[in-house]
């Protein structure tokens, strides 16, 4: 069995390389606490992120329209991932920086701030736990997981960015990308639209 060293190793590299075999997604569902609030949410796409065969985890969008052309006016856009490997915050803290270095968005200062309350939200995921990312428009970033809402960053800009690490073009898990916009090849979208 691996070990986290090796788990969080493997996520590195797939951060750093962008070398990921996706494959279809058997379906996608928002976790109950995400539904109960309400939000108008219908699915865009979904994926499974893989790692030389093996599954880190399924990710599905989410918006109001169904569509993602970046975040218009009045859309709510959600991600939610459902993992099948255990990583600690710290290893997703470290992920989410890695991320934004090799995207290039954020200056340090912004980015160190928001990896701060980061790892004040978040905890350790385990295998079968799904974590929701709800994007307000114009308003703060929620976090759901089975139970509830766990955290939120208020910064607008915040949410935008960390989704970028899945919907920018320059995304290092690519393949995913496309799943996630339906198979739309949304080359000039970037999360910040």
């Amino acid at each position: 069995m691996p070990t986290r060293a090796v788990l969080y190793l493997l996520a590195c590299i797939v951060v750093l390389l962008g070398s990921t075999l996706v494959a279809p997604a058997s379906g996608a569902s928002l976790p109950e606490p995400v539904t109960e609030r309400g939000y108008p949410l219908r699915p865009v796409g979904y994926g499974d992120l893989r790692w030389l065969g093996r599954p880190i985890y399924q990710a599905s969008l989410w918006t109001t329209s169904g569509g993602y052309s970046g975040f218009g006016p009045g859309e709510t856009v959600a991600l939610s991932l459902d993992y099948r490997r255990a990583f600690s915050r710290d290893q997703l803290v470290r992920i989410t920086d890695i991320a934004w270095r090799r995207l290039g968005h954020l200056d340090a200062g912004q980015r160190e701030r928001w990896l701060a309350e980061l790892r004040r939200t978040w905890s350790d995921v385990s295998p079968g736990e799904t974590v929701t990312t709800v994007v307000v428009p114009k308003g703060p970033t929620y976090f759901y997981d089975q139970r509830g809402r766990f955290g939120q960053v208020e910064d607008p800009a915040f949410g935008p960015a960390f989704l970028a690490i899945w919907l920018d073009p320059r995304s290092v898990v690519g393949d995913l990308r496309l799943r996630l916009l339906g198979g739309r090849d949304t080359a000039g979208i970037t999360a910040a639209n």
